[in-house]
């Protein structure tokens, strides 16, 4: 019995080399034990019984017929293992027939070790000759073709002056890059402060025009998504980290929100900008020391009327949103491809919430401005008719995958329903251009967060935001809903 617990607790699944012996083993000996009657019988029956010839030779025929039964059984038993066996050792490859201990040694060996929680949520940069990335490419294409375009404003010129300020809370944008050069030059990129060079306790104004330097590249690539996404978008450049290595303090991050509730535009003050957005395509652990500081800055400026968006994070669907994404005064910005189809990086969405601020956008195969000639896959300068570029000289273009780059995407999506709220103000309700910035400001503070709501599909559990599903009749009725004077408390 011993010996049968053994092979019933056996870790292989199967029966071994080992097992198949020990079986053949007890088998043979039945048989032996069969053939061969014991002593004791033999002399009771020399002693009381004392059998003609003809009952002996019935009797050892018996026996004969009786180990030949057990002896084809036991042929029968060993094929079917060796069968079972063979067949189990094709399908699996042999180096996993091993011992616990060598299985336990390799699993450790080949453990992957845990990610890194970057402060900025860049994943990679896509190899756009990879057919998987091809795909994700060419739905980001299709988004923009199907959804973002027709949603863009066709009435809006410059002579509007419609322009929405955006502080990008990044690390720096490089304006040597040639098309950054450009949007630069067209007003659409301005420089803020740079809080790499200034201590968290330290209260004085910061650098200005190192603002728009950018070793990493991220800040970059996060303000040329907003501006080709959103015309009327002008990116101010926060920088809070010089390169990936560096750690980003959530106490710099607060400052400079608090900066810019500070320097809001009034009348009073001449030089002062008003935000209507605070992008933050970063995050942090929970935990991480001056998050409570982050917290009550974000709150002081969601109370001022700015709205706040920052990347979930790039930590899996078992993950939740990072701070500051997870508060409720933040939208979150969660990573899909074109097509709806959630990305395995981004934290899943969260639905049914009472208050709504978790949005899925495209993060996926999203083309944009990048600082490192050798890895972009085209060096092409924009407007075309410009000289070409040198193979070192920036200016190039890459694709990139991201909740990071979600959050530019949701940052220019929101935008764009500034620019239509105010293209149906001017055409449909009969406002003047004042009058219309000021109703459009007053949706944004009021209605934005159920406008983009109106953009997906829960009955179908279709969480991509769509922009055309909202018509100019939705926008108009928004409008009306903002009747002048109607603001939140700051």
């Amino acid at each position: 019995m011993a010996r049968l617990s053994v092979i019933e607790n056996s870790d292989s699944g199967r029966c071994s080399v080992r097992t198949a012996a020990f079986l053949a083993q007890m088998l043979f000996a039945s048989g032996m034990c069969a053939t061969q009657p014991s002593f004791e019988a033999e002399a009771y029956h020399s002693s009381i019984n004392s059998s003609s010839p003809i009952d002996d030779q019935k009797e050892s025929q018996d026996v004969r017929d009786m180990a030949a039964a057990y002896l084809a059984s036991g042929i029968i038993v060993l094929s079917l293992i060796a069968s079972f066996y063979r067949k189990h050792s094709a399908l699996r490859p042999a180096k996993v027939i091993r011992t616990f201990r060598k299985r336990a040694e390799a699993k450790s060996f080949c453990r992957p070790t845990a990610p890194k929680h970057h402060s900025f949520f860049q994943l990679e940069t896509l190899d756009y000759r990879r057919p998987d990335h091809s795909d994700k490419i060419a739905y980001w294409e299709l988004y923009q073709q199907n959804c973002l375009e027709p949603f863009k404003p066709k009435d809006i010129t410059e002579e509007d002056n419609f322009h929405t300020n955006v502080l990008l809370i990044d690390s720096g944008i490089d304006v040597t890059h040639t098309t950054i050069d450009l949007q630069k030059e067209d007003g659409l990129i301005q420089p803020w402060r740079d809080y790499t060079t200034m201590n968290t306790n330290d209260t004085s104004d910061t650098g200005i025009s190192s603002s728009l330097e950018d070793e990493f590249g991220h800040g970059t690539s996060g303000a040329h998504i907003i501006v080709t996404i959103a015309q009327s978008a002008v990116v101010y450049s926060a920088r809070v980290c010089k390169s990936d290595s560096t750690e980003v303090d959530p106490l710099i991050v607060a400052k400079a929100i608090n900066d810019a509730v500070e320097n809001q535009g009034s009348a009073e003050n001449q030089g002062s900008i008003k935000f209507q957005f605070i992008i933050m395509p970063l995050g942090f652990p929970e935990g991480t020391k001056g998050l409570d500081v982050l917290k009550i800055a974000i709150e002081d400026a969601s109370k001022k009327g700015i709205t706040l968006i920052a990347a979930a994070g790039n930590e899996g669907n078992c993950k939740n949103p990072a701070p500051p994404a997870c508060y409720p005064e933040v939208l979150c910005a969660l990573s899909c491809d074109g097509n709806g189809t959630p990305s395995g990086f981004s934290p899943s969405i969260q639905i049914n919430s009472e208050k709504k601020t978790e949005f899925l956008v495209p993060g996926e195969g999203i083309e944009c401005a990048w600082i490192e000639p050798g890895k972009c896959h085209r060096q092409k300068r924009f407007p075309e008719h410009i000289d070409p570029l040198g193979p070192d000289e920036k200016g190039g273009f890459t694709y990139v995958s991201g909740t990071s780059f979600a959050c530019s995407v949701l940052g220019g999506i929101s935008i764009n329903i500034l620019e239509r709220l105010y293209e149906v103000a001017i055409r449909d309700c009969g406002l003047d251009a004042e009058s219309a910035k000021e109703a459009v400001d007053r949706v944004r503070r009021n209605h934005l967060i159920e406008i983009l709501g109106r953009m997906e599909r829960p009955e179908r559990r279709a969480y991509l935001l769509v922009p055309t599903q909202v018509t100019d009749e939705v926008l108009k009725g928004y409008l009306d809903k903002s009747p002048r004077g109607l603001t939140v408390s700051s």
